[in-house]
C-alpha cells in the first residue's frame, strides 16, 4: 500500500476553513461521536442477544437522525467562517486589501499617572476578524498611536520614564521609574475610528443571529433536530435497561414519552443557573429519571430529588465529570458556576480544578426544577437554539449590544481561561452543548465523504481521523497550532485506498466506498407487475430494478444520458450511475466484472437468472460454450444476453420436473413444461417458419425485445432489425451443437444430432485403437447403419442398437434383447472390450468417463464443431489473417491486479487495464507520454471522466431522432464508447490484441460520419470496420484523422467509388472494400500507393475493370480480387514474397501476360478458378501448370485438409494423381464422412487413393469416375 493518501489533495480542498483552527481536544470531541465504547464493555458482551440488537438498532438510528440532521444544515456556518468573507468584502469595497488574517487592530490607551503626572501607554492588539467581531460602541475614541498595520509592521518596545514626586518642602523630589511602551508602526491605509464604523454598520452580530435563525429554525430542520433528541434517548434508555439502572417500569415510562404520551418532565437547575438538555423524567413509582445526554451512564434511575442531587454530587467531584458538565451550562455563567461549585462541594474549597475534589460534608447544589408544559423534545430545541443565539451574541456582538467594558471583562476571562476568542467561534456550534458535537461530526464527513452514515463506526472514526490529520497540519502551517505541537502524520490507509472520487451534483468531489446496499429499496412490487426489455419495472410513475435479488430504485440522468440508482432515504445522496446491455443485465457503473465468478456474472444477467444455483449455470454455460470471459463482455461492453444460456437453463428445469414424476409423465410433458401451452402468435410462427431449428418459447425469447413497428415489419415484410437478424443467424448455427451437447449430458434429451457429436469426438480420439470399429444401428444388428467409427477392415466389431426405448449393447443373443438404456454413452462403454477401454482411458462402465472425454474435447473445439456439423461448410478462401473475432485463444491466465484506489478509479473507465498500462499511465517510466504532465493522476482522472460525460453527451445528441431523416445512430453509441474505454478488441492468432471500433452493419452514411464529431481519445484503435453500410461513400477527413494508427480498415459492402484516403496511411496493413462500386482509375492507383505497408488487401466484388498494379505493396501477403471483371492479371505478382492467398477467381481473364512467370510461392497461392475463363487462357494455364508441376486455378490452401498428419508419401502420391481429379476432390471436404469423421475419412481417403494409385488397373478404371464419389467405389 502507498505511504501517500491518494486523496489527500481532495481531503485538503473539502475540508472547511474553520475546520483548521480546530484544536486536537476538539477533534478528539468529534472523532469520540463516531464509536461506540459501551459495544466492548463486559456487561454489553454478556447481555441478552436481544437487548444488544435492540442497542445496536438504537445506535444505527441515532446515527441515521445525525447525518440527516447533519445534511439539513448544509450552508449553516462556524461564527468565523461566516464572517470572515463578509468583513474581508466590506473591507475591499473601502479599498482594504491586506489579509484579514494577518492584520491587527492596535488599540493603544494613555493613562494619566496622577502621581506622576504624566501619561503612560499600553496597548492591546487584536486580530482584525476578531475585533469586527467583538464590534464597537458608538462612543469609543482612539488615540492616535491607534492604528491598523500588519501583524509584523506593528513594533511594541517597552520603555522606562522617570516619575517625581515632591517628598517634602525641605526634601528633594523623590524620581522613580514607571513602564511604559513606545510604538512602531507601518500604518495601513485604514484608520481604527473608520474600521469601527464600518464594523457598526456591517453588523455581524446580527447577520449571525438571522444565519441562525435561517438555518435552524425551519419546521424541517427543528423536526430533524427533535428525532436526534429523541434518538438519543432511546440509545440511552437501551443501554441503561441492559446495565440494569433502569426498571421495567422506568423503561416503559420512557418508551411512552418517546411514543408522544402524556409524561412529566422537569428542567434541572444548580445554584440557581439552568442546565441545558438535562432533563428530569417522572418515572412513577420508580421516581426519577435523570437524563445527563453525552454522559457515561447517560440515564440512571434516582428515588427521588435528594437522590438526584446526591447523583450530581458524586458524579462532580471528578475532573472528566466537571469539564463534561460544563457543556450544560451557557457560556458565560460557566466561571460562576464553577465557583459556587467549588464553595459548596469541594471540602477543602480550594483544590486545584483538575484534581478530585473530596466532598464537604454539607455539600449542597441547591437543586431545583422547573416542569415543562410543552412538548418536552420541542422545548428543549427551543431552548438549545436559543443558547445558541445568546452564545453567539458574546461571539459576534450586534451592534445594538456592543459595550466596550462588557468586551473587556470577555476578552480577559477567556484568556485568564487560556481560551483564544477566534477558536472559540471557529468551534461555536458543536461546543454549544452536546446535541451538535455529533452532528458536526457529521457535516465534517459528509464534506468529503459520499455515504458515511451506512459505514461501520470504525471507519467513520478512521476517516476522522485523516480529515484531523489533515486539519491539523493546515492549521500548524497557518499557524493555528503552536510551534512544537505534536500533530498527527498525514498517514494512508487500506480504507483510503477502498475509495474513490466522485462528483456530486454540486459539482464537488466526494470519496464513496462504492457500495449499493444503502440504496436498496423497502418498496414491494405486486407480483404479477413484468419487467420491461431493459429489465426495468414501472411502478406508480417510478422506475425500479433487481440486482442481485434486491430492488432498486433508478432515475434518468439527461444531461449523463445514464441511469442512476436512487438512495431510498436520502434524496440528495450521490446517485451512481448505472449501466446495461437494454436487455436486463444491470450493473453500477463502479462495479467490475472482471473479479466476478462465473455464477454472478450469470446471474446479473437478469432476474430470470437468480433461481438457479451455481452448479445449474455452469453446467448450462457448458452446454452454450458460454464462459466467463464471453460473459464479461455482456456487462462491460453491453453485449446482448446470449439467449441460449436461459433457454438452456430452463430446459434443465423442465426435464427435472418431468423426471420428478417419473412414470406418472404422461407424453409431451416436457415440451408443455418448456414451450408453455399457449399458441404461437403469427410473428412467431412465422420466425419459426423460418428458422426451422428454433422452439415456440426460443423463437418468444427472441422476439421480445422488437418494438410494436419492428414486430408488424417482421410480420408482413420479413424485415428484422439488423443486430435482430445476426443475433437470429448466430443461435440457429449454434443451437444443434447445443441441443446434442444437452443430450450427451441429459440422455433423456438425446437426439441424432448427440449420437452424431458422439461419433465424431469418437472419431477425433487420436488413441482410437486401429483394429476396432463401432456402429450404431437402427432397431436391430442388421438395421439401418445410423453413425460408425473405425475401419471397416477392423478386426474387433461391437454394436449399439437404437430403438424407441432407448440403447442396447448388441451381445450376440438375439433375438433375446438386451436391457435397454437410454444414456448412449452408458451403452458405448459397456460394449466396448475391457482391453479397448483401457486403452481409451475410459476407467467406468457408467457412462461417465466418456462424457467427460466428449466434453473436453467439444471446448477445444467448439468454434469449428457448429459449422462443421451442421453448418454449410464453403471453403473458407478469405482466412482472417490471424483474427479470432475478439475471443481468446485459450482462457487467459490472472493476471495480478494493483488494488489501490487510483488503479480503481482507472479500471472504472478501462476496466481491461493491466497493471503495466496502468502504470504506465501514472507516469513511473521515464519514456512515456505523461511524464511532462504536471497535473496530479487524481486531477487527469477527473478529467478523463469529464471527458467520458462530455462524449456520452455529444453522442447522444448527435443520435438523436430525426423525424426527416430516419437513421439508426443510436446504435453506434455503445461501440464508441466501448473504443474509448478500450473494450472492444481483436484477438491475434499469435498472441496480443488491436484496439478496435466496430461499427459495421449501422446504416451510417456521409452526413452522418460527417456530423460525428469525436474527440482526440481514439489514437488507440488500430482496426476500424464500416463494413455493411450500404450508403456510406466517404470517409470524411474530420473522422479518420481521429485515428491517426490505423492497422486495419474494413470496409466492406458499403458505396465506395474509389480508394479512401488516410490522413495517417504508412500503418496501414489491412484494407478491405470488399463489394463496392470501384472501378480502377489512375486516382484509385494513386490512392493505392499511399499504402505501402499494406499486407492484406481485399477489392473483391468491385467492378475494377482494370487490375491495380501491385508493385508498390512490398509486405502484400493476402490478396483478393476475385469477381472484379478483370481481363488481366495485375502487375507486380512476380515480385510477392512468401504470399498466403492470391484470389483472382471468378473473372473474365483473356490470357497471361507475355512470359509469365512467377515463383513457385506465388504460383502455389494463386487462385485463377473462373466460369468465364476462355480456352486460350485455359491452354496456357496448363501449359504452365505441366512446365512448373503447379495448379494456377486452385490455391494450394483448398487442399491443407486433405494434408493433415499426412508426410512425403502422400505428398508424393498427390502429384501422381491426374491435376483435375485433385481438383474435383475438394467437395468431398463438405461430404460425409469428412464432415463427422475427419479423421477416419482422411485415412480412408488416402487408403483408397493408394489403392487405386498402386493398381494400373484399377486406376485405369476408377480416375475415370467421379472424384467426389471416390468413399462408394467397392475398395
Amino acid at each position: 500500500m502507498p505511504a501517500i493518501n491518494p486523496h489527500q489533495p481532495l481531503l485538503q480542498a473539502q475540508l472547511p476553513h474553520w475546520a483548521r483552527q480546530v484544536t486536537p481536544n476538539q477533534w478528539a470531541a468529534l472523532k469520540q461521536t463516531q464509536v461506540a465504547p459501551w459495544k466492548r464493555q463486559d456487561w454489553f458482551a454478556n447481555a441478552a442477544p436481544d437487548l444488544r440488537e435492540a442497542a445496536c438498532a438504537s445506535q444505527a438510528r441515532l446515527m441515521q437522525a445525525q447525518a440527516a440532521l447533519a445534511n439539513s444544515l448544509k450552508g449553516l456556518q462556524q461564527i468565523t467562517e461566516f464572517a470572515e468573507p463578509l468583513l474581508q468584502r466590506r473591507l475591499a469595497e473601502h479599498g482594504f486589501h491586506a489579509q484579514l488574517r494577518n492584520s491587527q487592530l492596535l488599540r493603544v490607551k494613555r493613562s494619566w499617572h496622577w502621581a506622576a503626572l504624566r501619561y503612560l501607554s499600553s496597548h492591546r492588539r487584536d486580530n482584525l476578524l476578531q475585533a469586527a467581531l467583538q464590534n464597537f460602541a458608538s462612543d469609543e475614541v482612539f488615540t492616535a498611536e491607534s492604528a491598523i498595520a500588519l501583524g509584523d509592521n506593528i513594533h511594541v518596545t517597552p520603555i522606562q520614564i522617570q516619575g517625581a514626586v515632591p517628598v517634602g518642602m525641605q526634601v528633594p523630589v523623590a524620581h522613580f521609574p514607571l513602564q511604559s511602551e513606545h510604538y512602531q508602526v507601518e500604518r495601513l491605509p485604514l484608520e481604527p475610528a473608520a474600521f469601527a464604523t464600518l464594523c457598526r454598520d456591517l453588523d455581524l452580530g446580527k447577520a449571525y443571529q438571522a444565519h441562525l435563525e435561517q438555518h435552524l429554525a425551519q419546521p424541517a430542520t427543528r423536526g430533524l433536530a427533535i428525532r436526534v433528541q429523541k434518538d438519543r434517548l432511546r440509545l440511552a434508555a437501551d443501554l441503561a435497561y441492559m446495565r440494569h439502572l433502569l426498571d421495567g417500569s422506568t423503561l416503559d415510562q420512557i418508551e411512552r414519552l418517546l411514543r408522544g404520551g402524556t409524561v412529566q418532565c422537569w428542567q434541572l437547575a444548580l445554584f440557581g443557573t439552568p442546565l441545558h438538555e438535562v432533563m428530569l423524567i417522572d418515572a412513577g413509582g420508580a421516581g426519577l429519571a435523570l437524563y445527563l445526554p453525552g454522559h457515561d451512564p447517560a440515564l440512571r434511575q434516582c428515588s427521588n430529588l435528594d437522590a438526584v442531587h446526591d447523583t450530581l454530587a458524586t458524579l462532580l467531584l471528578e475532573p472528566d465529570a466537571r469539564q463534561a458538565f460544563t457543556a450544560y451550562i451557557r457560556q458565560d455563567q460557566r466561571t460562576h458556576f464553577l465557583d459556587l461549585l467549588q464553595q459548596n462541594l469541594d471540602a477543602t474549597g480550594n483544590t486545584a480544578y483538575e484534581r478530585p475534589w473530596q466532598r464537604a460534608a454539607q455539600a449542597d447544589l441547591r437543586p431545583t426544577r422547573v416542569a415543562i408544559t410543552a412538548e418536552p423534545f420541542g422545548h428543549y430545541q427551543d431552548l438549545h437554539l436559543a443558547r445558541l443565539k445568546h452564545e453567539a451574541s458574546l461571539l459576534a456582538v450586534p451592534t445594538a449590544m456592543a459595550d466596550a467594558n462588557a468586551r473587556a471583562r470577555r476578552l480577559d476571562e477567556w484568556e485568564n481561561l487560556g481560551l483564544d476568542a477566534l477558536n472559540i467561534a471557529a468551534f461555536f456550534i458543536p461546543g454549544a452543548g452536546t446535541l451538535m458535537l455529533a452532528v458536526t461530526a457529521c457535516q465534517l464527513l459528509g464534506e468529503a465523504f459520499e455515504g458515511y452514515q451506512a459505514w461501520h463506526e470504525g471507519d467513520r472514526h478512521l476517516a476522522l481521523r485523516h480529515l484531523e490529520a489533515v486539519g491539523l497540519n493546515l492549521a500548524l502551517i497557518g499557524g493555528f497550532v503552536a510551534a512544537g505541537k505534536v500533530v498527527p502524520k498525514l498517514f494512508n490507509s487500506p480504507l483510503m485506498e477502498s475509495l474513490q472520487q466522485v462528483r456530486g451534483s454540486d459539482g464537488r468531489y466526494r470519496l464513496w466506498n462504492e457500495d449499493l446496499t444503502p440504496y436498496r429499496s423497502a418498496v414491494t412490487l405486486p407480483q404479477t407487475l413484468q419487467p420491461n426489455a431493459l429489465g426495468q419495472y414501472l411502478y406508480q410513475g417510478r422506475y425500479f430494478i433487481r440486482m442481485d435479488g434486491q430492488l432498486f430504485e433508478q432515475r434518468f440522468d439527461h444531461n449523463l444520458q445514464q441511469w442512476r440508482a436512487i438512495h431510498p432515504d436520502t434524496p440528495d445522496a450521490w446517485q451512481p450511475p448505472l449501466a446495461h446491455n437494454a436487455q436486463g443485465a444491470w450493473r453500477g457503473q463502479h462495479e467490475q466484472p472482471g473479479q466476478w465468478p462465473f455464477a454472478k456474472l450469470a446471474r446479473r444477467l437478469g432476474e430470470a437468472y437468480t433461481a438457479f444455483t451455481p452448479e445449474q449455470l455452469a453446467k448450462a454455460g457448458r452446454l452454450c460454450g458460454i464462459d466467463a470471459a464471453r460473459l464479461r463482455r455482456v456487462h462491460l461492453e453491453g453485449q446482448p444476453t446470449p439467449p441460449l444460456l436461459l433457454d438452456t437453463l430452463q430446459r434443465m428445469t423442465a426435464q427435472a420436473e418431468v423426471e420428478a414424476l417419473a412414470d406418472k409423465a404422461p407424453p409431451g410433458l416436457f415440451e408443455r413444461f418448456y414451450n408453455g401451452s399457449a399458441p404461437a402468435t403469427p410473428a412467431t410462427q412465422k420466425l419459426l417458419d423460418a428458422y426451422a431449428r428454433l422452439s415456440p418459447a426460443l423463437a418468444r425469447r427472441l422476439l421480445a425485445p422488437l418494438s410494436e413497428a419492428e414486430t408488424f415489419a417482421w410480420q408482413e415484410h420479413s424485415q428484422l432489425p439488423t443486430q435482430v437478424r445476426q443475433l437470429l443467424e448466430q443461435v440457429h448455427s449454434e443451437l444443434p451443437l447445443v441441443r446434442a451437447l444437452e443430450g450427451v449430458l441429459q440422455p433423456a434429451r438425446a437426439s441424432s444430432d448427440s449420437e452424431r457429436l458422439l461419433f465424431s469426438a469418437l472419431d477425433a480420439m487420436p488413441d482410437w485403437p486401429a483394429d476396432l470399429r463401432l456402429e450404431l444401428h437402427g432397431a436391430s444388428p442388421i438395421g439401418p447403419l445410423l453413425e460408425h467409427v473405425g475401419r471397416e477392415q477392423a478386426g474387433t466389431l461391437r454394436r449399439v442398437i437404437k430403438s424407441v426405448e432407448g440403447y442396447e449393447v448388441d451381445r450376440g443373443e438375439r433375438p433375446a434383447p438386451a436391457p435397454l438404456d437410454p444414456d448412449l454413452c452408458r451403452a458405448i462403454e459397456q460394449a466396448l472390450p475391457r482391453p479397448h477401454r483401457d486403452t481409451l482411458g475410459i476407467t467406468t462402465a457408467d457412462g461417465s468417463s466418456l462424457r467427460q472425454r466428449v466434453l473436453g474435447w467439444v471446448d477445444q473445439h467448439r468454434e469449428v464443431l457448429a459449422q462443421r456439423l451442421w453448418g454449410h461448410r464453403a471453403l473458407l478462401r478469405k482466412p482472417m489473417g490471424n483474427l479470432r473475432g475478439g475471443r481468446p485463444l485459450d482462457p487467459e491466465p490472472p493476471q495480478p491486479r494493483l488494488a489501490s484506489s487510483l488503479a480503481g478509479a482507472y479500471r472504472r473507465l478501462f476496466p481491461d487495464a493491466t497493471d503495466w498500462e496502468f502504470e504506465n499511465w501514472l507516469g513511473n517510466d521515464e519514456d512515456n507520454l505523461y511524464v511532462d504532465d504536471i497535473r496530479s493522476p487524481t486531477q487527469r482522472l477527473h478529467d478523463l471522466q469529464q471527458r467520458l460525460e462530455t462524449l456520452r453527451r455529444d453522442l447522444h445528441e448527435w443520435a438523436r431522432p430525426d423525424p426527416q431523416r430516419p437513421h439508426q445512430r443510436h446504435l453506434a453509441i455503445r461501440p464508441i464508447l466501448n473504443a474509448w474505454r478500450r473494450l472492444s478488441t481483436i484477438t491475434l492468432e499469435g498472441g496480443g490484441r488491436l484496439h478496435s471500433l466496430d461499427l459495421s452493419g449501422l446504416d451510417l452514411d456521409n452526413q452522418a460520419l460527417a456530423s460525428l464529431a469525436l474527440p482526440d481519445d481514439f489514437t488507440h484503435v488500430q482496426h476500424l470496420s464500416l463494413s455493411y453500410n450500404p450508403s456510406l461513400s466517404q470517409l470524411p477527413a474530420e473522422f479518420h484523422e481521429r485515428f491517426p494508427n490505423l492497422n486495419r480498415l474494413l470496409l466492406t459492402d458499403c458505396r465506395f467509388d474509389t480508394v479512401p484516403h488516410l490522413g495517417s496511411p504508412e500503418q496501414l496493413a489491412w484494407l478491405d472494400l470488399e463489394g463496392n462500386r470501384i472501378t480502377w482509375s489512375t486516382q484509385a492507383q494513386q490512392a493505392l500507393d499511399r499504402y505501402p505497408g499494406l499486407s492484406v488487401l481485399d477489392l473483391s466484388g468491385n467492378p475494377l475493370l482494370e487490375a491495380p498494379d501491385l508493385r508498390g505493396l512490398a509486405y502484400l501477403r493476402t490478396l483478393f480480387l476475385n469477381d472484379c471483371a478483370l481481363s488481366e492479371l495485375p502487375q507486380g505478382l512476380d515480385q510477392m514474397i512468401e504470399p498466403i492467398i492470391l484470389d483472382i477467381g471468378d473473372n473474365q481473364l483473356l490470357r497471361l501476360p507475355d512470359g509469365f512467370n512467377v515463383p513457385r510461392p506465388v504460383a502455389n497461392a494463386l487462385r485463377l478458378e473462373s466460369e468465364w475463363l476462355g480456352s486460350p487462357v485455359l491452354a496456357q494455364i496448363e501449359a504452365y501448370n505441366a512446365m512448373h508441376q503447379v495448379d494456377l486455378l486452385v490455391c494450394e490452401g483448398d487442399y491443407l485438409e486433405f494434408f493433415e498428419q499426412t508426410g512425403p508419401a502422400e505428398l508424393a502420391l498427390w502429384q501422381r494423381l491426374p491435376l483435375q481429379y485433385r481438383r474435383d476432390l475438394r467437395p468431398l471436404l463438405e461430404l460425409e464422412p469428412f464432415v463427422s469423421r475427419p479423421r477416419q475419412a482422411r485415412a480412408e481417403f488416402w487408403r483408397r487413393l493408394a489403392l487405386i494409385d498402386a493398381d494400373p488397373a484399377l486406376r485405369q478404371q476408377w480416375l475415370t469416375h467421379p472424384p467426389y464419389d471416390l468413399f462408394n467405389l467397392p475398395l
